[in-house]
Parts: C-alpha cells; sequence; structure tokens
C-alpha cells in the first residue's frame, strides 16, 4: 500500500522558537574577552592525549554553534561551580557578572589555581563530549532499517520515535524523493530494481525512464540515513511517564545552540520526517554517522552540496569523493527535500570531532567498551561510558581522581 505524502511546513520562519537566553551586550563583550583569553592561553598548553585536544574541542564548539550567550553562560556557570567544589545538586545560582570578576585576572593566580582552572577546562570537554558529542556517534548510524516483518506492521498506530511504521514510511518516502538511488553514488536500489525485473523483465527503467540493464551489476542496498540521530529525540520511562532523561535535556540544550530553529522543525516524531534524512549506501550510512563524511552547501545553487571526507588526508577515499550533488527534489514538492541547516549542523559537528581529534578518541572508547561487552549508549540515552572516559583520561593526563 503507497504511503500518502504528507505537506510540511519547512520554512523556518514559520516555526515559533522559545527565546534563548541573552546577556546585555557589556555581558557579552565581556564574557566573550574572558572566554577567548582563557583559551589563548591554555591551548597551546594542554596536554593532548593521544591527539585529542580538550580545549580545541570546547574552543571549537564556542566557533560553530549560533547561540553564542547560552554556550557562554553554560561554559562559565560549570567552570565556576567546578572551581568552587560546588555539586551539581547544590541549587546555588552562579552570577556570571561574579564569576568573570572573579576570573579576570586569572593569569596572576598561583600556579596551583591556574592548575585547577586547566583541569575544570578539560571536564569541561568531557562534559560536552559525555551528554552530546558520545552520544550522537555512538547512536547516528543506527537508524532501524525496515524489514518484512515490521513492513506488515504498518497499520499500527503507534506514534512513538523510530517505530518500524515511521521508518518505513520514512524509507519509502525518501526513496521516492531520491528516485531510488543514493543521494552521493548515484548507485539504484538493488531491491527495487529486483521487483521491476520481476515485473517488466529486461524492459525495466528508472524513475527517469532510462533502461536499468546497463546498471545491473552496479545497484547496491540502499539505507535511510538520519541526519541528527532519531534516537536523540527517543523518550524513556521515567517514574512510569514517557520523558525525556537528564542526559537528552542537556544534548537537547546543546543541539539547539547550533540552530534553535532547526532543532525545534525535528521536535518529538518530527525527527523521523524526511527533511532529516538522506538515502544512502550501507558502508556511507556508517561514514555518514560517524562524521567521517559531511554535505557543504554550494553558495548560490540550491539543494547543492559538496561531499566529501571530513578528513580528507587519508589512505583509504573510496566513492571518487570529493563531488557535488545537486539533490533530488519532486516535481510538486510534496516530499520535503533534506534540510540545508541540518546538513550544517552536521557539518559543524564534523568538523570539531576531526579538528580536536574528539572523534578518534570516542571512537577508541567505543571500542574498548565493545571489547568489554558493555553497550556504549542505551536506546534511551544513558552509559556508563562518561564514567569510563573520565578514568581514562584521568590516568592519561596523571590526575588522581576526577570528581
Amino acid at each position: 500500500m503507497a504511503v500518502p505524502h504528507r505537506r510540511h511546513r519547512t520554512s523556518l520562519e514559520s516555526v515559533i522558537v522559545p527565546e534563548p537566553q541573552h546577556l546585555t551586550a557589556e555581558e557579552h563583550g565581556k564574557a566573550t574577552e574572558l572566554f577567548n583569553t582563557i583559551i589563548h592561553f591554555f591551548e597551546p598548553l594542554q596536554e593532548s592525549t593521544k591527539e585529542y585536544k580538550p580545549i580545541t574541542l570546547v574552543r571549537l564548539t564556542k566557533e560553530e554553534i549560533s547561540v553564542k550567550d547560552e554556550f557562554l553562560l553554560l561554559f562559565f556557570t560549570f567552570i565556576e561551580r567546578d572551581r568552587l567544589g560546588i555539586s551539581e545538586d547544590e541549587q546555588k545560582k552562579i552570577c556570571l557578572a561574579e564569576t568573570l570578576w572573579n576570573m579576570q585576572n586569572f593569569q596572576r593566580w598561583t600556579n596551583e589555581e591556574r592548575h585547577a582552572l586547566d583541569h575544570s577546562l578539560v571536564k569541561f570537554a568531557m562534559y560536552l563530549i559525555d551528554n552530546f558529542f558520545l552520544p550522537l556517534k555512538a547512536l547516528a548510524t543506527k537508524t532501524p532499517q525496515p524489514t518484512p516483518a515490521s513492513v506488515s506492521r504498518l497499520l499500527s498506530s503507534e506514534p512513538a520515535i523510530g517505530t518500524p511504521q515511521r521508518v518505513s514510511n520514512l524509507r519509502h518516502l525518501c526513496l521516492v524523493r531520491d528516485r531510488h538511488r543514493c543521494v552521493i553514488t548515484r548507485k539504484f536500489d538493488a531491491l527495487e530494481g529486483e521487483a521491476r525485473y520481476n515485473i517488466h523483465g529486461d524492459q525495466l527503467t528508472d524513475d527517469e525512464g532510462n533502461s536499468l540493464l546497463p546498471e545491473s551489476s552496479d545497484m547496491a542496498l540502499l539505507e535511510v540515513a538520519h541526519i541528527i540521530p532519531h534516537s536523540l529525540m527517543s523518550l524513556s520511562n521515567i517514574e512510569g511517564e514517557p520523558k525525556l532523561t537528564e542526559r537528552k535535556h542537556i544534548a537537547h540544550k546543546i543541539l539547539k545552540m547550533f540552530n534553535p530553529t532547526a532543532f525545534h522543525l525535528i521536535e518529538g516524531t518530527d525527527i523521523d520526517r524526511p527533511m532529516n534524512a538522506l538515502t544512502l549506501t550501507h558502508d556511507l550510512h556508517r561514514l555518514f554517522g560517524n562524521f567521517e563524511v559531511a554535505f557543504e552547501p554550494v553558495q548560490n545553487q540550491e539543494h547543492t552540496y559538496r561531499i566529501d571526507f571530513v578528513k580528507t588526508k587519508r589512505i583509504w577515499r573510496a566513492y571518487n569523493l570529493p563531488v557535488t550533488r545537486e539533490l533530488f527534489i519532486t516535481p510538486d514538492r510534496n516530499i520535503e527535500p533534506p534540510l540545508r541547516q541540518l546538513l550544517e549542523i552536521h557539518r559543524a559537528i564534523a568538523r570539531i570531532l576531526h579538528l580536536s581529534a574528539a572523534g578518534e578518541h570516542i571512537d577508541r572508547v567505543i571500542q574498548d567498551m565493545e571489547k568489554l561487552k558493555v553497550e556504549p549508549v542505551y536506546s534511551d540515552g544513558s552509559s556508563r561510558i562518561g564514567e569510563y572516559i573520565n578514568y581514562k583520561l584521568a590516568h592519561q593526563l596523571g590526575w588522581t581522581h576526577v570528581h
């Protein structure tokens, strides 16, 4: 049964977004200046572990996000609470003006005090990894692919995120929109090709009426790939009610800093809309989900992207990348195209992970956890990996303990 196409609001201007926290112009100026001074002082001195650069991660995150005030508030609140030894459970409110005043002369502090501040910066990087970057990387390649059994349940009314019905609907819409081709390689979907061959024999054609016979040995099994992982929006059973875990609340807060309007377009079950998905081969789904391949918008060319490996210096360069592709659009636009702002968020995250070497660090940690047969991140976003990361970094940086 064909899945009905639904028109959706895609204009970012039509979304009502809660106002983010704003600093006054004076507060913003002072906070930005102090942040830059702190980063410029400590970044050259950071003790990188296997090239992972935690303070570089903090700097790059601030550079890539669009809501600077919220990030500065999060940064200075975290640093001051850690510096003063205030636990997360304590409700004491941190005054930004007082924090900036206390820290403005950090370069005149004792070596012990500066070391403590350096320690706090690395712990803030851990906070970003544990609550945001790690779940993104660990879950991004896990878009559930529909199976024959799941397709048979399409009539289910279950509204939850990532259900077989929703994923099957999404895969159908993306395949139709993308003309049953991988948006990067342009390989035709092998399952669809086989189905058409069973009906039309040697007369089978693609969505544009061209013969598929010349491509018979070059098709591929295609998958639907979320741009922003669907599991970031899934709810957990907390006290008998479906709610976001504390970890996901933090992840949402950070994700919104990249583009709050785009975030609100994919809240809840809207995460499974075609604007947040691409049709890819299995291998490219894995590379894209692991933030190793990214889409860079081409200026003044709508729906056109330069697609390349984020780490350009590498031994394995498959798929003829870089390549420039104009993404397919349905004639009546009744299926949303991939949203440029979401692809920009994906690329920004990829750049942060690559340039700070945090991506490779996270990959190693996940591999270590898999060797221990411990799931790095559960589907509800909870994890024991934060403690493991803290332990590993504490050992590598020579700390006796990590709070």
